[in-house]
């Protein structure tokens, strides 16, 4: 079995799990070639039957200005070979939530809301972390990078005085503006950008809202994008020299 992307020249280090899977799928297949899709540029890698890297054929004569011979009538040409690169959703689940999903870390007390709270963020890809507490939050923010961030007022102190929320608001923009920081509490109005401009915040969710966390949460991600995208791409084109 190949051992390294032939693209980005990557190690792919499948765990246990996923060579179990890629056997079985190589040794039900009947014709044709396995797509896998590398964990780290997600391009495709075609796989023979074997395991082995598959060398697509070179072009037919004529995409090399070469005229191609007539056809016989009687010979008929295979058909291409099939797509299954469908197979690459359930060969990385292992090894990508761990490394490849985007983070959310939800600071909420035990009770529906927080599991609402997960559940739209699972729904979306994002491996959901719980910290027991203000300060397992902030260990877990030096040591790892998240995408998201979800703070119940009161969660670790009044949110004036939360360590948190002071973390959160200090991070450089470099790394603030790849973040969606959503503070939850009693006295804050749904969705009101001014007041969560006034909180270094991108959303603010009144409690009794928070059962519509899903729907919510879907806008806000989508607001998020249409503000932070056209600068994002302006600074690639910057970096780029275009």
């Amino acid at each position: 079995m190949i051992s390294q992307c032939p693209h980005c020249q990557k190690a792919l280090q499948f765990t246990a799990s996923q060579l179990e899977k890629i056997d079985a799928a190589l040794a039900n297949l009947k014709s044709g070639v396995l797509k896998l899709s590398c964990p780290h540029c997600k391009r495709a890698i075609t796989v023979n039957p074997d395991g082995s890297l598959h060398q697509p054929p070179p072009p037919p004569p004529e995409a090399r200005g070469v005229s191609a011979p007539p056809l016989n009538k009687s010979e008929v040409r295979p058909p291409p070979y099939p797509d299954i690169s469908w197979l690459a959703l359930s060969l990385y689940t292992d090894a990508e939530v761990v490394t490849e999903a985007p983070k959310a870390l939800i600071l909420l007390a035990n009770g529906q809301g927080r599991e609402a709270v997960g559940k739209a963020f699972a729904e979306r890809g994002y491996q959901t972390v719980f910290p027991e507490s203000g300060e397992d939050a902030l260990a877990q923010m030096r040591f790892g990078r998240f995408a998201a961030v979800v703070l119940q007022d009161g969660f670790d102190g009044a949110l004036a005085e939360s360590p948190v929320h002071r973390q959160v608001s200090g991070l450089p923009m470099d790394i603030r503006r790849n973040l969606l920081y959503v503070i939850i509490g009693k006295g804050l109005h749904t969705m009101y950008h001014l007041e969560a401009l006034t909180l270094s915040a991108n959303l603010v969710i009144n409690g009794d809202d928070v059962p519509h966390f899903e729907t919510i949460l879907k806008k806000g991600l989508q607001e998020m994008r249409e503000l932070f995208e056209p600068y994002a791409e302006a600074l690639r084109r910057a970096a780029a020299g275009v």
